[in-house]
């Protein structure tokens, strides 16, 4: 569950869904005290983080409308105030008339949310691992405190993450176990195989395959069971492993192969999202890795979201020069579950032949200089 724990802390959530797309839109209509007078309020995808709407509150009362074009999906209500301190909650909704009411304080885990068909799985999860949830974070917070104060050692990361003893593992685990217990007794719910999707890493391959064999008719050949069915065929590129070829369409509207790609220079394949903030930061970084390193690299950037017409805008306002892919079934495609794509920017430097030698999961201030290394000595 770690994984799926951080991409939780981070406000990165990344579910999948049986439901087709409907034209139709939401309206979330909610009453809210304990926040300032025109607090801003964001709505956005918890999938992509796309926003959807933008609003304020007026006597403790918002209303937020969209279309969301994958429903159901995880939205993210933010809340911020003129003082800075920001709230944040979850909800699980499709394209629906959902009323949330609540106070400052019932953020993340116990507003009250009514009219959504989805949303009360999710609310059952939620009465299992929303105090568990609460006591992770403030365990990590105390790590982070002793880390700043210098006061870090063996010991304590052994308290704290050590397999047999390790208290934020401890609580890792008991979140794992109520999860699984959850997708067993709800596994035809678009939340709990959403959730299954999310933690298919965590989970053993006789734990999917047993899920999978359970599905009803209107779950079954989903593409939240193709996406299973993809991960368990397929396996985590490592090191030397040569790339998963892909077919995708360029930014040009030509459908062409990945292994097209590879023309005698080593190639970093990016997988990144048109509203991924991190995606952003990191894209200065790889204009200039591009310029740099021409002679030698060529980029290939994959947008791994659904939606055709935001990756071109995006394609065109970022001003890239570099090859830029489009799969239509988004983080639902046979390319995002091979690559093992768990967050964004997700990178994979390849060599001239086609095989890996470095992967990296997200971004930090050290990602130009360590692909740098990696192309010199290509290990």
């Amino acid at each position: 569950m770690k994984k799926s724990l951080f991409l939780l802390t981070t406000g990165i959530i990344v579910v999948f869904t049986a439901c087709q797309k409907h034209t139709t839109g939401f309206t979330v209509s909610a009453n809210l005290s304990g926040f300032s007078e025109k607090a801003k309020v964001i709505v956005a995808n918890g999938n992509t983080g796309k926003v959807l709407d933008s609003t304020a509150l007026v006597d403790n009362q918002f209303v937020a409308t969209g279309l969301i074009e994958e429903p159901p999906v995880p939205i993210t209500i933010q809340v911020s105030s003129e003082n800075n301190e920001t709230a944040y909650a979850v909800i699980y909704i499709g394209n629906e008339d959902v009323k949330v009411s609540g106070r400052k304080e019932d953020f993340p885990d116990a507003l009250e949310v009514t009219g959504s068909h989805y949303q009360k799985y999710k609310a059952e999860l939620d009465k299992g691992i929303a105090p568990l949830n609460k006591k992770r974070s403030e365990k990590l917070q105390e790590m982070f405190s002793l880390r700043q104060e210098g006061k870090w050692n063996d010991s304590l990361q052994r308290a704290y993450w050590s397999k047999e003893s390790g208290v934020i593992t401890h609580i890792d685990d008991q979140i794992s176990h109520i999860t699984r217990s959850f997708i067993e007794d709800n596994i035809n719910s678009d939340y709990a195989l959403s959730q299954l999707v999310l933690n298919k890493a965590d989970f053993t391959k006789e734990f999917i395959e047993r899920q999978l064999g359970r599905l009803n008719a209107d779950y079954k050949n989903s593409a939240s069971a193709k996406v299973l069915t993809t991960y368990l065929g397929s396996k985590p590129l490592e090191n030397g492993d040569k790339f998963y070829d892909f077919t995708a369409e360029n930014q040009k509207g030509e459908h062409v192969p990945f292994a097209n790609s590879f023309k005698d220079k080593y190639v970093l394949l990016e997988f990144c999202s048109p509203y991924c903030s991190w995606c952003v930061k990191a894209l200065p970084e790889i204009k200039e890795l591009s310029k740099q390193e021409s002679e030698s690299l060529d980029i290939v950037t994959m947008n791994v979201d659904s939606n055709k017409e935001d990756w071109l805008k995006k394609y065109t306002s970022n001003k890239i020069t570099w090859t830029s892919l489009y799969d239509k079934d988004g983080r639902y495609s046979d390319v995002y579950t091979k690559y093992r794509v768990f967050m964004t920017p997700t990178y994979y430097l390849f060599d001239k032949n086609g095989l890996v030698v470095g992967k990296w999961d997200g971004y930090s201030d050290s990602l130009l200089e360590e692909i740098k290394e990696r192309l010199k000595h290509g290990n």
